[in-house]
């Protein structure tokens, strides 16, 4: 009984310095997630300006605009060049296996992959994947110019008629309890039916022109919003992990000081029966 007891109180402190690691990383998630929230809410009105600037580009000029490479290619292949965003570390609950859920019912293997996180680059490569290029996701908040470059591929591919389009598949972050993995087209760009155009815009030199320059800074804008969006996912869905790692091990601790108590009360008890049973006698 001695040594029974010994375990589980032994399994009482593994329970307890679970809660304790659970807590840190909990506030840790925490305290990345709330500067990402605010960077995601800040950069939303920018992004949807210059997505308004396209398509007003699009829906008044859009017979100028037919033959440009970023609007309507004419490719002779079905493949895609397929970006996905994921967190480079584990323990952020089931984002990781709803987001590889979404990427395989949309990539096929033929397919062209660029992986942005570590954990992206084993699933694929482990899965069969086309990968052409990997990057790290990093750990802190990402900046600006850390991803412009890894949309390089987009200008060469399509300029050598190697791929029908782009996507990127990550996770989108709608609030601290909800992150949904989806799938958005880059390119081509498609006129968006439900735009309502307001104001009169002059684009010079001319529309053409305008489009021409604006379509790589488009490219960057909406690609670190997505990268934006999936940080704040990820801390998101870590901080609901660990806390509810802190909860069930908290609730294991319970558990096994009930268990420790009764197991101990018995024991007591035993001696008594055995002392008494010895003056009896």
């Amino acid at each position: 009984m001695a040594e029974s007891l010994q375990q589980i109180k032994k399994r009482i402190k593994t329970a307890n310095n679970i809660a304790q690691i659970s807590k840190a990383m909990e506030m840790i998630a925490a305290s990345k997630i709330k500067k990402a929230q605010s960077a995601v809410e800040k950069n939303r009105p920018y992004a949807q300006r210059v997505k308004t600037v396209v398509q007003k580009l699009l829906t008044k000029h859009g017979d100028e605009l037919a033959e440009h490479v970023f609007f309507k290619l004419k490719s002779v292949t079905d493949k895609k060049l397929v970006y996905i965003i994921s967190p480079d570390k584990g323990l952020c609950g089931g984002l990781l296996a709803n987001l590889f859920l979404e990427f395989v019912s949309k990539v096929s293997k033929h397919d062209y992959v660029v992986t942005i996180g570590k954990k992206a680059q084993n699933f694929c490569i482990k899965n069969g994947f086309n990968v052409i290029a990997s990057f790290n996701m990093g750990t802190t908040f990402p900046k600006y110019f850390e991803f412009t470059h890894v949309l390089k591929f987009i200008e060469t591919y399509y300029a050598q008629k190697k791929i029908c389009g782009v996507e990127v598949v990550y996770t989108n972050f709608k609030n601290r309890m909800v992150q949904q993995p989806i799938t958005t087209v880059l390119a081509p760009v498609e006129i968006d039916k439900g735009f309502v155009d307001k104001g009169i815009h002059i684009f010079e030199p001319s529309p053409k022109s305008v489009f021409e320059s604006l379509m790589p800074y488009y490219f960057e804008v909406e690609f670190y919003d997505m990268i934006m969006n999936a940080y704040a996912s990820e801390q998101a869905a870590r901080m609901q992990a660990m806390n509810n790692s802190k909860e069930n091990a908290k609730d294991i601790s319970i558990f096994l000081t009930t268990v420790y108590n009764k197991s101990r009360q018995e024991k007591i008890t035993n001696e008594i029966l055995d002392l008494a049973n010895g003056l009896i006698s």
